[in-house]
């Protein structure tokens, strides 16, 4: 496993929007304030759970933040977007606005060459999301296996970050050491997504919203909650089966991602299940 890069070339200068003044993409206005604002907590969670793996404090954020911010928020923007093709009526057969989105964010990180290679893969799982929650949120056939799939889709953005922020550390993983740092992560990313959705049930019924616990409601009914906590024992049960093979020194660096999570994060109480037309 190689060693973190110390050069500020790959860190600050990098961002410095004098340095090359042919970039494109870069210059183009495409977040709003609201995708800032809901972006936000993604960033924070990422930076408090994914920066002490690699000896970095919230004080580094700032050396990070122009293009991990930029991700983050373009992948709010495009959900936005989505969330209002839904309001209207979203047809199968539509085209996703997330490749555009998509094109912007790869742009930028070719512009400062800061495209990890594994990016473009994440990206695409996003995409595959954000297909599916429309398809979700208009279809009565609602399987527990897709809900399931998009769970685990959801949190590609998660990855994204990850990959990016390896690649500006300069940290180069093999393909064996890069898959089993990215799923070390992934079911407490999962986890994560699903946990926050119960907190903000009742405000995604209301708005009609995809929530993954009223996914689950629309299958099971009152008997939601009993499912959706297996799911989220599974998950958690992962993540602490996949710990437990590590050595004594990586497990104690993953581990502290763990207590920093539920520290953050208390179990969340399930909430009673609302029943929809």
């Amino acid at each position: 496993m190689s060693s973190l890069t110390q050069s500020s070339e790959s860190v600050v200068d990098l961002f410095n929007p004098s340095r090359q003044n042919q970039q494109q993409a870069a210059k183009i206005s495409c977040i709003s304030y609201q995708s800032m604002y809901r972006s936000c907590r993604v960033l924070r969670e990422f930076v408090l759970y994914y920066f002490p793996l690699y000896n970095l404090s919230i004080n580094d954020f700032f050396k990070f933040s122009p293009i991990l911010s930029f991700i983050e928020a373009l992948v709010y923007e495009i959900d936005e977007e989505v969330e209002r093709i839904q309001k209207s009526g979203y047809k199968s057969n539509q085209a996703s606005p997330w490749k555009a989105k998509e094109k912007i964010i790869l742009s930028v990180l070719d512009e400062h060459n800061l495209r990890h290679f594994k990016v473009e893969y994440y990206l695409n799982k996003l995409g595959e999301y954000f297909e599916l929650e429309s398809q979700l949120l208009m279809t009565i056939h609602v399987t527990h296996t897709l809900i399931t799939q998009a769970a685990e889709l959801r949190s590609s953005d998660y990855r994204v970050l990850h990959c990016t922020l390896l690649k500006m550390l300069g940290l180069n993983y093999s393909q064996e050491e890069l898959n089993e740092e990215l799923s070390l992560m992934w079911p407490l990313e999962v986890l994560n997504d699903i946990e926050d959705d119960l907190m903000s049930y009742k405000e995604d019924v209301e708005a009609k919203h995809y929530n993954t616990y009223r996914m689950f409601v629309k299958v099971y009914g009152e008997t939601a909650p009993y499912y959706l906590k297996q799911d989220l024992y599974y998950y958690e049960h992962l993540f602490h089966q996949q710990l437990e093979k590590l050595s004594e020194v990586r497990k104690s660096r993953f581990g502290k991602a763990w207590e920093a999570y539920r520290l953050d994060h208390p179990v969340p109480v399930v909430p009673e299940p609302i029943l929809e037309n």
